[in-house]
Formats: structure tokens, C-alpha cells, sequence
């Protein structure tokens, strides 16, 4: 199993919309939302598990980061990460643009 994680970075998780960005995500998965606040900062993510991560990362992303206008909004704010059972993790996407990406 694999779980695909898109984080919202502290500083936009307490404005964060989460009812626009759960209307274009639950049609392809509904997701379990971690919500945890520590020092202050709330830490939000959003956990999709699937045994298929590269057709649901294609989904997700054209749904998020691809989208026209939907798009430089959710870039700026998040990173998406997908962890295999034993813990392994791959970068998506990381709001920080020279971050080196992996691939599925």
C-alpha cells in the first residue's frame, strides 16, 4: 500500500480553503485529513492510499497542480510526498521550485 500525502505548508493551513480543495479531489479519492496543531502552527495534511500510485498522482496532479486556475494557488502552498510501506519516501512536488522531484 502507498499513501500519497499533500501537505500544507504552517503558514497557509489555518486560512487553507479545504472545502475547495476537497471538491476536486473527492471525485477521484477522499482522502484522510491529519490535522495537528504543535507550537502554534497548524500542521495539515491530506493522505490518499492507494496500490496504484502513479494513475492516482496523474489524477491528483492534473486535478491540483495542473490545473489552470486551481493550479498557483495549491504550488505555493504544498508538497506531496508518496511513502511506501516500509517507509521509503518520494518528493512530488515541493512549493519550492529548485527542489529536485522524483518520479513514480
Amino acid at each position: 500500500m502507498y499513501c500519497i500525502s499533500i501537505q500544507i505548508r504552517p503558514k497557509y493551513s489555518q486560512a487553507f480553503d479545504q472545502q475547495a480543495f476537497l471538491s476536486r479531489v473527492r471525485r477521484i479519492r477522499s482522502p484522510e485529513i491529519d490535522a495537528e496543531e504543535e507550537k502554534g502552527k497548524l500542521f495539515l495534511s491530506f493522505n490518499f492510499f492507494t496500490e496504484f500510485p502513479k494513475a492516482l498522482w496523474e489524477d491528483l496532479a492534473n486535478a491540483l497542480y495542473k490545473d489552470p486556475e486551481y493550479g498557483e494557488l495549491i504550488s505555493e502552498q504544498s508538497l506531496a510526498i508518496c511513502e511506501d510501506d516500509a517507509g521509503d519516501c518520494l518528493l512530488l512536488h515541493h512549493y519550492d521550485v529548485s527542489e529536485k522531484l522524483d518520479s513514480l
